[in-house]
C-alpha cells in the first residue's frame, strides 16, 4: 500500500469477490447520476475500512472544504475524502465501496493502490459508473454505454476521445493487468444535464444494469418512486406542438432508427435463480440483520472506531430530501399551495429536472459557492 492510503486492521485476512468504484466529480457528473447512485448505496449497512489521505491527493482551492459556523465559534471543518467501505447489499452480499470525491492529484498512485487492494482481498470483478450528455429523449428506455476489460459485452463500433476520470485511468491499468472491469456509462438527455434533480431514471437504469451483470444488487423503491414524479413534472412542461414538443419528437425518432449497439435494461435477460440460491439469499439477508457487515466476516473483532477521516460525503445526496423537494415542486403540490398561499399573492414554484434557460452561469454561480 502507498504511504496515502491507510486500511484498517480489522479488514485484515478478508476475503471479498466485488468492488464498486463510484469517485464523483460534480461539475462532469452529467444528471447528477452519480450522486444518486451513491445516495441509494448509502441506505445500506456499510463498514468504513480504509481512508486516503486528503492532503495527498486533493487541491483545496478547486475542491474547497466546508467549515460549520455555529453561535459565534466555527465548530466544524469537513474536507473532501475518498474512503473504502464494506458494504452488504440487499441479498446480504458482501461487496467493497470506493467512494467519495474524485480527487485532484496522483491519479496513477490512486490506480495502483487500487489494484493493490483488489489483490489483497481477493477481487474477481470491479464495476464503475459514469454519465455522459447525449442526444436522447427521457421518454424512451436509458441506455447505455459498456465497457469491459473481459469476456463479451455489446460493443459501440468507432473511435472517440473524451477527457478521462480518475475511473477511466484505473480501467485501463487494470486491463494490461488482465484485471475484470465493467463500466457502465448511462448517456442522460442534453436538457436534464443541469437541474434542480438528479436524472433519476439513469441512475435506476445504472443500478438495474449492475444486478444484470453479476453485480451488487440494491433497494430500488425510492429511486423508481421518484423516477415517476420526474417523469410527470417533465410531462407538465411538454405542451403538443411547442419548441420543446418538437424537439422530444425529433430524439425520439433519432432514438427509435439508432442501431449504435447502447444497451438498456429491457434488452438484458435476467437470469432465474435456484431454489438453492433463493434460500441462501433469504439466510444470507436473515443474518444480515442487527450487524454490521465486518461482525458477519469476524465476529471476533472489534468494530472500528469512526474518527473525522470519516466524515460524511458533503457531495452525497439524500434521495428521500430530494424526493420531497420533488414532490414539493410537482403541479399537485403547486396547485395546493397556490390556494393555500392565496391570500398572501405567492405563487407555486415551477416543476423541478429541467435544465435552466442559462447552465453556464448557474453553473459558475455553483463553482462560487463551493
Amino acid at each position: 500500500m502507498t504511504d496515502f492510503f491507510t486500511l484498517d486492521s480489522m479488514a485484515s485476512g478478508l476475503s471479498v469477490d466485488t468492488l464498486v468504484i463510484n469517485l464523483v466529480d460534480p461539475l462532469i457528473d452529467a444528471g447528477d447520476t452519480a450522486q444518486a447512485i451513491n445516495a441509494t448505496i448509502q441506505t445500506l449497512d456499510d463498514e468504513p475500512i480504509g481512508t486516503f489521505d486528503s492532503d495527498a491527493i486533493f487541491d483545496y482551492r478547486a475542491q474547497r472544504p466546508i467549515v460549520s459556523y455555529a453561535d459565534g465559534h466555527l465548530v466544524g471543518v469537513t474536507v473532501p475524502s475518498v474512503r473504502l467501505s464494506l458494504v452488504t447489499d440487499v441479498h446480504g452480499k458482501n461487496f467493497l465501496y470506493l467512494s467519495g470525491q474524485e480527487p485532484d492529484f496522483r491519479w496513477r498512485e490512486i490506480s495502483e493502490t487500487i489494484i493493490d487492494i483488489i489483490e489483497r482481498f481477493g477481487v474477481q470483478q470491479v464495476y464503475s459508473f459514469a454519465a455522459m450528455p447525449a442526444p436522447v429523449p427521457h421518454t424512451r428506455p436509458v441506455d447505455m454505454l459498456i465497457r469491459a476489460t473481459a469476456g463479451d459485452h455489446p460493443v459501440v463500433e468507432g473511435f472517440a476521445e473524451h477527457y478521462a476520470e480518475l475511473s477511466d485511468v484505473f480501467e485501463y491499468m487494470a486491463a494490461e493487468k488482465e484485471i475484470p472491469v465493467v463500466n457502465i456509462r448511462v448517456r442522460v438527455p442534453f436538457y436534464l444535464v443541469r437541474g434542480d434533480s438528479p436524472f433519476f431514471a439513469g441512475a435506476l437504469a445504472a443500478i438495474k444494469m449492475l444486478a444484470a451483470r453479476g453485480g451488487p444488487t440494491f433497494p430500488l423503491g425510492d429511486l423508481e418512486q421518484l423516477e415517476d414524479n420526474q417523469q410527470k413534472a417533465i410531462a407538465e412542461l411538454r405542451e403538443e406542438g411547442s419548441d420543446f414538443d418538437a424537439l422530444i419528437k425529433k430524439l425520439e425518432h433519432d432514438y427509435d432508427e439508432s442501431e449504435l449497439g447502447f444497451v438498456t435494461n429491457e434488452e438484458i435477460v435476467p437470469r432465474i435463480p435456484s431454489s438453492d440460491e433463493i434460500g441462501d439469499a433469504v439466510e444470507q439477508f436473515l443474518a444480515s440483520q442487527d450487524s454490521s457487515p465486518l461482525d458477519r466476516v469476524q465476529k471476533s473483532k472489534q468494530p472500528p472506531q469512526l474518527g473525522d477521516q470519516y466524515s460524511t460525503d458533503q457531495y452525497a445526496g439524500d434521495l428521500r430530501r430530494i424526493g420531497e423537494d420533488l414532490r414539493r415542486a410537482s403541479p399537485a403540490a403547486q396547485e395546493s399551495a397556490g390556494e393555500e398561499l392565496a391570500d398572501d399573492d405567492q405563487a407555486a414554484q415551477p416543476p423541478t429536472g429541467i435544465q435552466s434557460e442559462n447552465p453556464e452561469i448557474e453553473n459558475n454561480e455553483e463553482n462560487e459557492g463551493e
